[in-house]
Formats: structure tokens, C-alpha cells, sequence
């Protein structure tokens, strides 16, 4: 069988990279783990492979895709795990995680990089909800934790909070964000009425 890595994905998913190609979890059994092309959706891929419990083995590989693989693509994703398992599991430096990452990183792969501010901010961002608190599930919470209420730069961003109960009521913006909404003489409103049935804005 073909040699085959386990990555992650964005939403921290696992990620299984197999000769050009990427497969997400379809299904899983008391025997064994059904994974699926990414692109089962997108390019109604049929490529399927299964492996056992423990993605150690591969137990039975329909490799053939509708459309092409990048092994490139595929080594960018691992450089992208790697950076998101050093910056939250170490205390390096953002560049020293940066160096490690980069170790035996084909010229190809680190031509398509973005820039390395960006992947600075992106190791800074993952190891700041580190830190955050755990985020209220339901509207009968008692509070929003505090870490929530202002901005990156300590701006207070929670205007209003009503309280718990069926009626609660959060206003969140920058100071700079309510001094534009007061001087402007026209106002669109939109929401997501599947969570907040009633959406009343006024300006006195």
C-alpha cells in the first residue's frame, strides 16, 4: 500500500494526504474509518479509502479521482498543520516556529507561501484563543467573560448587556463604529431571524 500522511484540517478535522490528493472522514465503524475525496461534493469525486481505527493502515484504496491531484497543494496543508501544531504545543518564537516548519520545504512549496507577516499573525491569532475563555453555549448565561468585551487593543467593544433570559440583549461596537452610525443619515438593517426574531435599532 501507498504511504499515506495525517494532517488536520482548519476546523482541526483529521486530514489524511495520499499521493497528491486529500481525504476527509466520511464515516467511521467499530472496524474501521471510511475517508472521502475532499472534492466528493465539488467534483462529485468518487475516490474513496478505508482505513483502520487508528489511521495507521490503509485497508482497502479506490484511488481514482475525476480530477488532478497537486502535490504541492498537499505539501502546503502539512506546512500549515505543522504551523498550527507548534504555535498552540511550544513556546517558540513565531519565527523559530516558522524555521522548524520550513525544514526539508520543497523551493515549490515555499514559492505559494503568503507573505510572513501574514503567517506571523495567523501563529499569534491560534495562540491568543488559546488563552480565551470557554464561550457561553446557551442566552442563560450569567456574563460575557470579560476577555470578550473589548477589542485586541483593550477598546471596550460590549455597549450593552441586558442579562441572562429569553429577552437578552447584546450590543457589541467599536466607539469609532458608533460615532459613524450616529452621524449618518440613512440606515440598512439586515439579521439572521432563525436566531433573533425581532431587530429594533434607534438612534436618539
Amino acid at each position: 500500500m501507498s504511504s499515506f500522511t495525517i494532517a488536520s484540517t482548519e476546523k482541526n478535522k483529521p486530514l489524511l494526504i495520499l499521493n497528491g490528493f486529500n481525504y476527509t472522514i466520511d464515516k467511521a465503524t467499530d472496524e474501521k474509518t471510511y475517508w472521502k475525496c475532499e472534492h466528493c461534493r465539488t467534483f462529485k469525486c468518487k475516490a474513496r479509502i478505508h482505513t483502520d481505527l487508528n489511521f495507521t493502515l490503509i485497508l482497502k484504496e479506490n484511488g481514482i479521482h475525476n480530477h488532478p491531484g497537486v502535490a504541492v497543494s498537499n505539501e502546503l496543508r502539512i506546512f500549515q498543520d505543522k504551523i498550527r501544531s507548534r504555535a498552540v504545543n511550544t513556546n517558540e518564537s513565531t519565527q523559530k516556529v516558522i524555521d522548524n516548519c520550513l525544514t526539508d520545504a520543497s523551493d515549490q512549496m515555499v514559492a505559494r507561501l503568503p507573505n510572513f507577516k501574514c503567517i506571523k499573525r495567523n501563529i499569534q491569532r491560534q495562540r491568543i484563543q488559546i488563552d480565551l475563555p470557554k464561550i457561553p453555549q446557551d442566552k442563560n448565561f450569567v456574563m460575557i467573560p470579560t476577555a470578550f468585551t473589548t477589542t485586541l487593543t483593550h477598546e471596550q467593544f460590549l455597549q450593552f448587556d441586558s442579562g441572562p433570559g429569553d429577552d437578552c440583549l447584546l450590543i457589541f461596537a467599536s466607539v469609532n463604529q458608533l460615532k459613524i452610525l450616529g452621524h449618518t443619515d440613512e440606515i440598512l438593517v439586515d439579521g439572521t431571524f432563525k436566531v433573533c426574531f425581532l431587530f429594533i435599532l434607534s438612534l436618539v
